[in-house]
């Protein structure tokens, strides 16, 4: 005796078979992550004099844009994923310099700041890549090398009054704690034609805080950079 399945019924399970197959296809390797990241930030120059504050007088107390681009290496995926990484930012403040006499000159003044840094990082993306929960804990903690330099209304670089030329770098080093939200989830087609198409395996929204002190390690001796802020982005793991 033959029995019939309905037509619905059919449909359905051939939707369940192609909808599962497409859920079971194969990802692409994870091997690196590209940070693209924005946040404020606001030198620390001011806190290596006990009275003037010529930071905020030339530039004002608001924050700036930073910018930043960071690519890591993934060198270990056992529990959580371990990387090494690279950043480079970009950060511009403009204001008025000062006379002799400490008031506000005509002449506009730009302050450049480009923070270069090496990181190890962990990600505690277990969870995420076993159990599909779509949050991750992350840890970086490196070295920082942030170069600088001041220019004048003419676009050239600035000189004090006792000739000292308005450039350098400063070193020091920085630790971040961050979150990250895997955001597949929200739209696992699209995320799998990223990945077919592109080689992207996954992509996240995330938010860390960074303590940084830039100081040459407390020489004295050098202009202060240092900065604690909070930087939000977009990092698509390859």
């Amino acid at each position: 005796m033959r029995t019939s399945i309905p037509v619905p019924a059919a449909l359905l399970a051939a939707l369940v078979i192609v909808g599962t197959s497409g859920l079971a296809r194969a990802e692409s390797p994870r091997n690196f992550m590209v940070e693209i990241k924005f946040g404020p930030f606001r030198p620390g120059v001011d806190k290596e004099f006990s009275s003037k504050r010529p930071w905020q007088s030339v530039f004002g107390s608001g924050y700036n844009l930073m910018t930043q681009i960071e690519f890591d290496y993934e060198i270990l995926k056992k529990v959580g994923t371990l990387a090494v990484g690279g950043a480079i930012g970009y950060s511009l403040a403009k204001g008025n310099g000062l006379l002799r006499d400490g008031t506000k000159s005509t002449d506009k003044s730009k302050f450049n700041t480009v923070p270069l840094s090496a990181s190890l990082i962990y990600r505690f993306d277990y969870l995420a890549q076993r159990f599909k929960i779509p949050l991750v804990p992350t840890f970086k903690a490196g070295i920082d090398c942030y170069v600088w330099w001041t220019t004048n209304g003419q676009g050239k670089i600035s000189k004090s009054s006792d000739g000292l030329t308005g450039r350098g770098a400063t070193f020091g080093g920085h630790a971040s704690l961050g979150l990250m939200l895997l955001l597949d989830f929200m739209a696992p087609m699209m995320a799998q034609t990223f990945d077919a198409e592109l080689g992207v395996n996954n992509t996240y929204l995330f938010f860390e805080y960074t303590w940084s002190w830039i100081n040459d390690f407390g020489s004295g001796k050098s202009i202060i950079l240092s900065n604690d802020n909070v930087l939000a982005g977009l990092a698509f793991e390859f």
